[in-house]
């Protein structure tokens, strides 16, 4: 069976959806949500990206992000990937986190943006408690006499917990915390007219607060998500379903559009200069770095994927892959030496680390 597509385009927006595995939870106190977001403000700047809104939900966590460059799948793996690295190492545990591959949405930014953006922040409120998922069908109906009193009660108490939670960028939003550089809110905001930024953000935080009260989840938009992949006006859906044609291993071309134009070849052959020694003498020698920011440089500049440079190395396998971009990371922070190599290399392959 083949593997979900994946539509990769310049300056798409994509809802991103991943789960913990088997329902665990991903984000069980401040410190694995705090890690996360250190992980989201590293994003826009590796992979050349935006990001519009997030929330982070004990087991499963939502994104919307802007891609400047077809580069999604690269950037979510990184984000995934470095996340399980140190959950796993923090909790002493072993093998996958997250449930399989993330699901990701290509949406209509002029149709489809703000309901998304919506959906994303009103994930707080949507739960069981507050008459969300499976609670929500007829929940006033269910409660008899004192209906009207108690939905009073509910509105009330969705409300709060809207404006109280904070593992979500609807603060940000609406002015109750600082704005981070790496959050981009300003596409939202011209959806709401070119006036003060306050005015923005009272008309937002009114949109919500009644949606989340009245329990308008802003879910009808799943119904209308064409071949599970894509969201928006018809014209969008008509362009973006003729890139959607074929088995992804048949689409040479969309997987090229991933690629940025630094190769293999090219990355390690700039090392060998830089340590005066052919490849294949550096790529042998132990605890020189080289085999760690080769594959560093093969995933951020050259699209790889860890099991394509594992097979560069003789079929070394991804997580070993993993863990030598980690540690010459780590060591990159303080081996003076290191350091220099690294500079030069910048210069001789024109990237930035």
């Amino acid at each position: 069976m083949s593997r979900p597509l994946r539509i990769a385009v310049e300056n798409g927006w994509y809802h991103v959806l991943n789960r913990g595995i088997d329902g665990r939870q991903l984000f069980p106190d401040d410190r694995a949500n705090e890690h996360f977001l250190e992980l989201l403000k590293a994003m826009p700047a590796r992979f050349d990206l935006r990001i519009h809104a997030f929330v982070l939900m004990g087991n499963h966590y939502h994104l919307q992000i802007e891609t400047v460059k077809p580069a999604l799948s690269r950037a979510i793996q990184w984000l995934n990937l470095s996340f399980s690295g140190w959950y796993n190492r923090l909790h002493r545990r072993r093998g996958p986190l997250f449930q399989g591959r993330f699901k990701a949405v290509l949406h209509d930014p002029q149709e489809s943006a703000l309901i998304i953006n919506r959906y994303i922040h009103l994930n707080p409120v949507r739960i069981k408690r507050l008459g969300g998922h499976e609670a929500r069908a007829g929940a006033a109906q269910r409660l008899g006499p004192a209906a009207e009193e108690v939905d009073k009660e509910l509105v009330k108490a969705r409300v709060e917990v809207l404006n109280s939670y904070r593992w979500s960028s609807y603060p940000a939003y609406v002015g109750k915390v600082k704005k981070p550089d790496w959050l981009s809110t300003e596409y939202i905001r011209q959806l709401f007219g070119r006036g003060p930024m306050e005015s923005f953000r009272s008309a937002y935080r009114r949109q919500l607060e009644e949606m989340a009260g009245l329990g308008k989840w802003e879910e009808g938009w799943k119904e209308s998500v064409k071949a599970s992949v894509l969201h928006g006006s018809e014209k969008f859906l008509a362009g973006m379903l003729k890139e959607l044609k074929g088995d992804r291993r048949e689409q040479k071309g969309m997987r090229e559009k991933e690629r940025l134009s630094l190769e293999w070849s090219r990355i390690v052959a700039a090392i060998a200069k830089v340590w005066k020694a052919p490849w294949e003498v550096v790529s042998r020698q132990r605890g020189n770095g080289a085999v760690g920011l080769a594959y560093y440089l093969g995933q951020r500049h050259a699209g790889m994927t860890l099991r394509e440079l594992g097979k560069c190395m003789g079929e070394v396998a991804y997580p070993a892959v993993s863990v030598a971009i980690a540690r010459f990371q780590s060591r990159l922070k303080t081996d003076r030496s290191l350091q220099r190599r690294v500079k030069q290399i910048e210069k001789l392959l024109k990237v930035e680390m």
